[in-house]
């Protein structure tokens, strides 16, 4: 009994930083996200306005009898392939042009362009509670005060506004066909619409709503969305293109497979990339992660204004502008398919380079493991290989599915 009664209770907590700050905020998580990490990488006005348009419904009207012009007005808005910024760009307009002019100015905005006044005004009104939030919990001067429309859109960083909305929505991520990233447009006429997108809830279509349907390509193979409809498809809405890099920064777990050269995130999307850049995002990503631990210890510290601070925001910044960082250049490139099962751990049993060759052990047929045709740095199954007297090589015959141990 009295070992029992010194005993001490250990409970294992698997609580992040970013987790503790998320779990102060009365808001969606997703949404908490795209606030602190705006208030992190001061464009807090735009990631503000962001949230409180996902919070509340999407100010885009379109009647039944005039959706053509609708649509139109919408897109004359469109910034960066991105819904949520489309809507960013109307909601500063709307601001401007209310102060600058006065509400009857304001209001024939909002009539001539397909806007709810209602939903501009809930925007406005939550955008206000959320910075009081983010007042609350240290991310945020109390002398803080919400923009009056006197910034433009045109001075906002919209890689960096990709990232944050990466960083929010992030394991809702789409995977585009190659053929739909390039400098040409389709040979054959065809749209985005007309594509099926990977997930990892399958195959998923873009909704005829997002400001993407119409397009005929994108900027990158990949895109984060907010909500998933099904009606005679699965359709994605609020969808944003985002960089390799802005998965790399915000993404989820990651692994390094050294050898192969090859990042995974969540062992469902995989980079090469060459190591010393694969360490710098690490780095990059631990150093995020203490700067919002020191913000629990200390939240009325500026850390973000520290020299420690402004180097972290400094480069994350340089990395998003350059859309591929100039560090990994070309050797970011997707390697592998959502996992669809046959190999463990979910991963793809294709891995990296698709199909490899084993290699055969012993005399005549025997049998070999693969080294390069199960995932990065796991078994590609088995294979025969053939060999006279010792090793020798062979062609895999077994079944997809490597094991995904570094």
């Amino acid at each position: 009994e009295e070992e029992q009664e010194e005993t001490e209770l250990e409970v294992p907590s698997e609580l992040t930083a970013l987790g503790f700050h998320l779990a102060t905020l009365p808001v969606d998580p997703r949404v908490g996200k795209m606030m602190i990490y705006g208030a992190l990488f001061g464009c807090t006005e735009p990631a503000l306005t962001i949230a409180a348009s996902m919070s509340a419904r999407n100010p885009f009207v379109s009647p039944f009898d005039n959706r053509d012009a609708a649509d139109e007005a919408k897109r004359a808005f469109s910034v960066g392939g991105s819904d949520p910024l489309t809507v960013v760009a109307a909601y500063v307009e709307w601001k401007r042009i209310r102060y600058s002019k006065g509400d009857k100015a304001s209001q024939a905005f909002l009539r001539d362009n397909f806007l709810s006044r209602m939903t501009m005004f809930q925007i406005e009104e939550m955008r206000k509670q959320f910075a009081d939030l983010l007042k609350d919990i240290g991310f945020l001067e109390k002398s803080y005060r919400l923009d009056n429309g006197k910034t433009p859109f045109s001075s906002f960083n919209i890689q960096l506004l990709k990232g944050v909305l990466c960083a929010g929505l992030y394991p809702n991520i789409l995977v585009a066909p190659r053929t739909l990233v390039g400098q040409t447009e389709q040979s054959n006429g065809s749209t985005v619409a007309e594509f099926t997108f990977e997930s990892t809830k399958g195959d998923v279509y873009l909704h005829p709503c997002t400001i993407m349907f119409t397009a005929s390509r994108l900027d990158s193979r990949y895109c984060c969305y907010h909500e998933i409809v099904k009606t005679s498809k699965v359709y994605v809405r609020d969808c944003t293109t985002v960089s390799e890099v802005a998965l790399l920064l915000f993404g989820g777990s990651m692994k390094v497979y050294q050898r192969e050269g090859v990042v995974s995130l969540d062992d469902w999307l995989k980079f090469r990339i060459d190591m010393k850049p694969a360490t710098m995002f690490k780095y990059l990503r631990s150093h995020m992660e203490r700067m919002l631990l020191q913000k629990i210890v200390s939240p009325e510290d500026d850390v973000f204004q520290s020299d420690e601070g402004k180097g972290l925001i400094e480069a994350v910044n340089a990395l998003l502008d350059d859309g591929k960082s100039v560090a990994t250049g070309s050797n970011i490139a997707i390697a592998s398919r959502p996992a669809r099962g046959g190999g463990r751990n979910g991963v793809d049993g294709r891995g990296i380079e698709g199909r490899g060759r084993g290699r055969g052990e012993g005399r005549g047929r025997g049998r070999g493991r693969g080294r390069s045709g199960g995932d990065p740095s796991g078994r590609g199954g088995r294979g025969k290989g053939r060999g006279r007297g010792g090793p020798g090589r062979g062609r895999q015959g077994g079944r997809k599915g490597g094991q995904a141990n570094p």
